[in-house]
């Protein structure tokens, strides 16, 4: 569902199991009842603030679950983008295992593209991730190289050290395609507890053995290389390619102590294969060329689900196979047009086996003789009572992975794109399913926004722009929202008619996934708020709007920015919208707001909300450029407002590069940054100047520009590192309205800043992530002086707020801060909360 930039990952030497932890930072183990707000725990310091998630429960993709066949039964779930999960069975939540780790550790977001669990030792638990495996200097910069690492755990999550993997350099693709459907890739020998596998995408098969190495198995096996799909028809290579997807054991055949004999590994593009001496040696069982997830029962008995996803001209397949006497038994429940994924048998019936496809849950009781169906419909409009009120039609689809709980063989579980359901009585007709998602918060987000519209005059607590379900009004952030931001008379995508013949606008709630990109109010009228995103499944598609009640309803632009534009081979002219991007809105007059798209035209400005807009120029263009194409777009516009390169990237990656003077008394002050250059537009955004230029880190992705919401010009600038960044950035701070830039003081780097409420009316609190006076790791802090003086409080060893994307301080409340963050959701710190 996701797409971002390629990381970069730091070189670790490789430590074994048996050493102590490289990486010992303790996981939030909260002990709350799912009405309480789960909280992590405080820092030493006393000016620490206590975090906890924003209540949103989920939207994103879980896309893997196991649970560990000793008491006390762990279950643990992992995900595309936000780390991992174990369930706390006693008081029903789940607590996230990965918020120590840095936002570089992984490029981001932290997606786990496997998990395994060790029978034997109950405590254990291994992850494979990304992970910065090298450094290497690019001109004035040093940077990560990434890599996959398996990640092992001895205290059920609490403390990771990895296992050596790194520096051989193996692709993992946590948030790429096949990513729900393959699996577990990651396997420990269920006899020999030091010795543990990983089936890779594109590396092949790798065993790490007792003492502790990690290498690639031979032994007869196909090679990466000669899979299909291993390049694309572009002839680059093919990130989505499922590769090897599982490996499993059949326990019986081994000893306590020695490797387990008989093992398979399922290879997509080649069929299931077997070894019957430990991985020594190995055939190809055939069975089919397209293995996903593959489970062995007690008595031996292998079941296969095998899925092709279809694309391009490839028609979606699949099917379900068992392997017991050593021959193959088709037992596909409804035939072979589609695909199947995630499979479990009982640990108690070899002959009772699960498995799901798309929104289907198949159960039979007889070894796959015959199946029990049962089509899972969750949305809210159902009215389970677990269920989140925004959760759509599609709610229940893209079924990922299931487990027959082996505490209690009447509990199935499965996961899919919104989280984690469960039933407690499989054997009742039909089986209640419901989603167990207290305290699961992997949605992906962009941005947040605190309008200071007081509570109790019926302003939000916040506002959030988000990917996969544009946004939400949060009345109060203990409160799952009901409904998601739906603008009303978004005009339909024509490329997409066939698929909505009697649309012409989407309806409301808005039907599809979609991304808010940007969001902004108005300062002094915090009931007029505006977002741009753009629709995710139906084309690249402008989705916008406005709001006049404080974001509990949206109408959208009566048009958007539009220009005719040269096609890159200079054929024709064609027609091009506004998508995605930065948006900002005058503190005065809702009805001014500047717009630079993401893709499509040169940054825009409008006077009348949105029914007329108008090219933004630059008062300070570069000469004409001489000779002069007339079909060189660049060319034709190369004096308007210029496109910002950090803006420009992709939809999916939102760079704060726009912003309004929110202390302007007429209202017309804007801020843009682009290409090292700092521009402010006096008029409302229909001419720019340049200011400051040359002095800013060139080629980041992530600039934010953040003014002083209670002094005119006062204008804060901020450069997140990009993934492969190792060094960090200055903050810097105009005092003249972005004309000149220092450097603030004391301060090693900044990622984010924000303002907040502070003492007196124009003494805002300012936070920031980042490192002051020498910190190494980055840590959350507050000044009360404007910046003279910084107090930590977040505790870098608990919480490292895993890929930041946007800070946002309530300017009504004192000590109250929200980070949004890639795949975590949105923390909210604060002072007695």
């Amino acid at each position: 569902m996701r797409r971002f930039l390629p990381g970069a990952l730091v070189f670790l030497t490789a430590y074994a199991c048996q050493q102590q932890p490289i990486i010992s930072f303790p996981s939030r183990e909260i002990s709350s009842q799912p009405t309480v707000k789960p909280q992590l725990p405080v820092s030493q310091h006393p000016n620490s603030f206590v975090w906890r998630n924003v209540n949103i429960q989920g939207m994103g993709s879980v896309t893997g679950l196991v649970i560990n066949p000793q008491p006390p039964h762990d279950i643990y779930i992992r995900t595309d983008i936000g780390g991992a999960y174990r369930f706390d069975r006693q008081h029903h939540h789940w607590i996230p295992l990965m918020d120590m780790f840095d936002t570089n550790f992984a490029g981001g977001g932290i997606g786990v593209e496997s998990l395994a669990v060790d029978g034997n030792f109950p405590q254990r638990v291994y992850a494979v991730v990304n992970y910065r495996s090298q450094t290497q200097r690019e001109g004035d910069k040093l940077k990560y190289g990434y890599s996959g690492e398996v990640f092992v755990s001895n205290d059920r999550g609490q403390n990771w050290q990895p296992t050596g993997l790194a520096p051989h350099q193996v692709f993992v693709g946590p948030n790429q395609d096949y990513r729900g459907d393959t699996g577990e890739r990651l396997a420990v020998d269920p006899n020999l507890s030091s010795l543990l596998y990983f089936a890779s995408r594109r590396h092949g098969l790798w065993r790490r053995n007792p003492q502790g190495s990690w290498q690639r198995v031979g032994g007869g096996l196909p090679s990466p290389q000669s899979l299909p799909g291993y390049k694309t028809k572009a002839g680059k290579d093919n990130l989505d390619l499922p590769g090897f997807t599982f490996v499993a054991f059949d326990r019986r055949t081994g000893k306590r102590g020695q490797p387990t004999p008989i093992m398979y590994v399922g290879v997509h593009g080649s069929g299931v294969w077997q070894s019957r001496n430990g991985g020594k040696s190995w055939r190809n069982l055939g069975g089919g060329d397209n293995p996903v997830r593959g489970v062995v029962a007690e008595d031996g008995s292998l079941y296969v689900s095998f899925a092709t996803r279809g694309r391009d001209d490839e028609k979606a397949r699949g099917g379900v196979k068992r392997y017991r006497n050593q021959s193959w038994q088709d037992i596909t429940p409804e035939g072979e047009n589609k695909p199947y994924g995630g499979i479990t048998v009982a640990n108690d019936s070899s002959d009772t086996v699960m498995l799901v496809s798309d929104r289907i849950v198949y159960r039979s009781r007889n070894g796959g003789k015959s199946w029990d169906k049962q089509t899972m419909d969750m949305a809210a409009r159902v009215g389970e009572p677990s269920t989140p009120g925004y959760y759509d039609q599609d709610a229940s689809t893209r079924l990922a992975a299931i487990m027959i709980d082996p505490a209690n063989r009447k509990q199935v579980w499965w996961t899919n794109g919104w989280g984690v359901a469960r039933t407690t009585d499989i054997t009742a007709n039909p089986a209640k399913y419901t989603w167990v998602m207290t305290n699961l918060e992997e949605l992906d987000v962009n941005m947040v926004r605190v309008p200071p519209k007081p509570k109790n005059q019926g302003g939000a607590e916040l506002l959030s722009a988000v990917q996969d379900r544009i946004g939400f009004r949060h009345v109060s952030s203990d409160s799952v929202p009901q409904q998601q931001i739906s603008p009303e008379n978004i005009v339909i995508n024509p490329a997409f008619k066939w698929a909505n013949p009697d649309w012409q606008v989407y309806p409301v709630p808005f039907p599809h996934v979609a991304g808010a990109t940007s969001m902004d109010y108005a300062a002094s009228k915090p009931d007029y708020l505006a977002f741009v995103g753009f629709h995710q499944w139906q084309g690249y598609w402008s989705i916008h709007g406005m709001s006049r009640d404080n974001g509990k309803t949206w109408q959208s632009f009566p048009s958007v920015p539009t220009q005719m534009l040269w096609k890159q081979d200079k054929s024709k002219q064609e027609e091009v919208k506004a998508i995605a991007g930065q948006i900002a809105i005058s503190p005065t007059n809702p009805q001014n707001l500047v717009w630079a798209a993401t893709w499509g035209t040169w940054p825009h400005y409008t006077r009348d909300g949105g029914k007329t807009w108008h090219l933004a120029r630059n008062l300070n263009p570069s000469p004409r450029p001489d000779p002069f194409d007339e079909r060189n777009n660049d060319h034709i516009y190369y004096d308007a407002l210029p496109k910002s390169w950090s803006n420009s990237i992709s939809p999916w990656l939102s760079s704060h590069v726009l912003a309004a003077d929110r202390q302007d008394p007429k209202g017309q002050t804007f801020y843009y940054y682009a290409q090292n250059t700092f521009y402010f537009s006096r008029d409302g955004g229909a001419t720019w100047s340049k200011g400051a230029n040359g002095q800013f880190p060139m080629w980041v992705t992530r600039p934010t520009i953040v003014p002083n919401p209670t002094r005119q010009g006062d204008v804060w600038l901020s450069f997140a590192r990009n993934p492969e960044d190792v060094k960090g950035y200055p903050l810097y701070r105009s005092q003249d309205g972005g004309k000149s830039f220092t450097k603030v003081p004391n301060i090693h780097s900044c990622e984010f800043i924000t303002f907040g409420k502070g003492k007196s009316a124009n003494t805002p609190y300012i936070y920031i992530f980042g490192r002051v006076k020498g910190a190494t790791r980055d840590t959350m802090y507050k000044s009360e002086d404007m910046g003279k003086t910084w107090k930590p409080i977040s505790n870098p060893q608990i919480l490292q707020f895993p890929g930041i994307t946007h800070m946002e301080a309530d300017l009504r409340i004192p000590n109250r801060l929200y980070v949004a963050l890639r795949g975590r959701g949105i923390m909210v710190g604060s002072q007695g909360m």
